[in-house]
């Protein structure tokens, strides 16, 4: 990664070169909280959304479902035609909702989430996200595979994913293994996922510190007249 674009001289870039509004955060903790800087600096803009959301998140409920998860195009699938301006992530977010509508539960449906917009050396470019849901609803992903018959079919959090993402890229079910990703935590070998309570401050640490990433200035398309950071509004 080269991070001499970030730097003015010997001296680090307190602004991005591409965006001076977008604050350029070179410290290892924010707010208390450790961050990943190993990619380089973060964007002090996004360190503020993506605290702002998961606190919001907390207010919403007792006890949180965090997981971590990235969503990527089929090889061979143009993204750039179809998806110019970031359409299918909120198609995402918008199918998803309805598939937590259609689960049922007694439980608000009512979910947080944050997502980047990346590209480095692929073809197309791919979202990062950080999912906050109701933890009396959810406290886990599920089955990860396909069912016997070969499609997502279950009714598990995990198999939502993936029919929210087939449906926003218009791709069939049978087609979608790898397409959805859950990254393994920083330090520790374990998937992106994190059950608990509101209140537990050491485990909301832990959560920002994971979504850290999600904020790093490398790989988005900053300048290029294309959004690639957003988080829930409301």
């Amino acid at each position: 990664m080269n991070t001499a674009i970030y730097n003015v001289g010997q001296h680090r870039r307190k602004r991005h070169p591409d965006n001076p509004a977008l604050k350029l955060w070179w410290e290892n903790y924010y707010q208390y909280m450790w961050v990943q800087t190993q990619k380089g600096p973060l964007i002090e803009n996004y360190l503020a959304k993506l605290l702002d959301v998961i606190s919001k998140a907390c207010q919403d409920c007792n006890r949180i479902f965090a997981v971590r998860i990235d969503l990527r195009f089929p090889k061979g699938m143009q993204a750039e035609l179809i998806d110019p301006q970031n359409a299918i992530i909120s198609a995402f977010l918008y199918y998803l909702q309805l598939e937590l509508d259609r689960a049922g539960t007694k439980y608000t449906n009512k979910f947080r989430n944050v997502w980047c917009r990346e590209q480095d050396s692929s073809v197309n470019h791919h979202f990062h996200l950080l999912l906050l849901l109701n933890g009396d609803a959810y406290n886990g992903l599920g089955y990860m595979d396909k069912s016997p018959s070969g499609d997502y079919g279950y009714n598990n959090l995990f198999h939502r994913i993936v029919r929210a993402w087939a449906k926003a890229i218009d791709y069939p079910q049978e087609n979608m293994e790898g397409l959805i990703q859950v990254p393994r935590k920083p330090i520790i070998n374990e998937l992106a996922t994190w059950f608990f309570r509101s209140n537990d401050q050491t485990t909301f640490a832990e959560v920002f510190g994971a979504a850290s990433y999600l904020c790093k200035a490398a790989t988005k398309p900053i300048g290029q007249g294309v959004h690639c950071f957003d988080g829930s509004r409301k």
